[in-house]
């Protein structure tokens, strides 16, 4: 009589549940592997999102919100200037330029508002120029630059009671159309990533 091994059927068996055990751990494996390159993707884009609101956030701090107090300060104190102590423009060119107490009165502001307002204004500027929202300091902001630099020719030539006149003249309505739309497109910038991280 012949007899049968009994371990045949015992060794397709044991095969089968080592190749269950193999596929088990490599998918088990595979899992890990991907959550871990998701996990890490999703932390650069964390980090990546954080080191962008960082720097809007010093954009603001450092720059464009100080710009913005300084700027606003000058302009309502020349608005309150003009409107208080001179005529029109057309009247001054009638009456061929300042009288000597506008004159006096005018140096009397610029000396003791308006210039240290934008000395502060440039040394922000200075300070903080790698934080312009371009790759290179705005035109219109180095044309201020340029106009404070005058001034301080001016400001001696007056205390030394001559007459001096502003070389370079203040780039105007550009300069503070310029820092206000960069400061509002910050904040705009800003409040969108901080949407993004809830």
């Amino acid at each position: 009589m012949h007899r049968r091994h009994p371990a045949a059927p015992t060794r397709g068996v044991h095969l089968t549940s080592l190749i269950a055990a193999m596929i088990t751990a490599l998918t088990g494996v595979l899992i890990a592997v991907l959550a871990y390159v998701l996990n890490q993707r999703g932390e650069l884009r964390r980090s990546k999102r954080q080191a962008h609101l960082d720097r809007i956030n010093a954009q603001l701090r450092d720059l464009y919100g100080p710009l913005l107090v300084l700027i606003e300060a000058n302009e309502r104190t020349w608005d309150a200037f003009r409107e208080r102590h001179l005529t029109s423009r057309e009247e001054r060119r009638r009456a061929g330029g300042l009288t000597e107490e506008q004159n006096l009165r005018w140096r009397r502001w610029v000396l003791t508002v308006l210039v240290p307002t934008a000395r502060q204004m440039r040394d922000v500027v200075l300070a903080h120029g790698d934080l312009f929202i371009e790759d290179e300091i705005p035109q219109v902001v180095l044309d201020f630059c340029a106009h404070v630099s005058s001034y301080e020719v001016t400001v001696v030539e007056w205390e030394a009671g001559e007459d001096g006149d502003v070389l370079v003249r203040h780039p105007g309505e550009g300069l503070v159309t310029y820092i206000r739309d960069a400061y509002r497109s910050l904040k705009a910038a800003q409040a969108e990533v901080l949407r993004a991280q809830e």
